[in-house]
C-alpha cells in the first residue's frame, strides 16, 4: 500500500490575501502619516509605530507559513529529507524546483523574519517593514508558482 499526500493550499491562500491586505492598510496609513508631516506629533508617530508592528508581524507569520508550505511540496515531489537540512538549501531547492526565482532573496527575507523579536529597535524595525513591502511580489509569485505544481 502506498500513500500519497496531497499537499492542500487553501489555508495559504488565505493568509496571501490576508497579507496583501494588511499591506495595503499599512500603506496608507504610512502614505497619510508622512505626506501630512505629522512626524512630530507623538500620537500619530505611535499609531505609525504601532500599525508598523502589526505589519512586522502579519510579515512574520506568512514567512513562517511560506517556508513550512515550500519544505513540505519539496519533500511531497522533490527531496523527501529537506526538512533535515538547512533553510539555505531549502531556498536553493525551491528555486531548482521552480517555486522561487532568486534563492538569496528568499534568505534575506527568511533573516528579517528571524529579526522580528527585535522590532523594539527602530532601525530593526524599519528594516523589516521596509522588507515586507519587498516580499509581496515575491511572494504572489510563490503563491503562483507552486498553485501551478500542485
Amino acid at each position: 500500500m502506498t500513500f500519497e499526500e496531497k499537499l492542500d493550499i487553501s489555508d495559504f491562500k488565505k493568509s496571501v490575501e490576508n497579507f496583501d491586505k494588511s499591506l495595503s492598510k499599512m500603506l496608507a496609513i504610512e502614505t497619510n502619516f508622512l505626506s501630512e508631516n505629522h512626524t512630530e506629533d507623538e500620537e500619530l508617530c505611535f499609531d505609525y509605530r504601532f500599525a508598523r508592528s502589526g505589519m512586522i508581524k502579519v510579515f512574520e507569520m506568512i514567512v513562517e507559513s511560506v517556508w513550512k508550505i515550500m519544505q513540505r511540496w519539496i519533500k511531497i515531489n522533490s527531496d523527501n529529507k529537506i526538512h533535515e537540512k538547512p533553510k539555505r538549501e531549502l531556498f536553493r531547492t525551491a528555486c531548482q524546483c521552480g517555486l522561487i526565482n532568486d534563492p538569496v532573496i528568499w534568505w534575506g527575507f527568511y533573516e528579517a523574519r528571524n529579526k522580528t523579536a527585535h522590532v523594539y529597535h527602530e532601525e530593526i524595525a524599519e528594516e523589516v517593514y521596509a522588507l515586507s513591502k519587498q516580499f509581496q511580489e515575491q511572494l504572489r509569485d510563490f503563491a503562483k508558482n507552486l498553485e501551478e505544481r500542485i
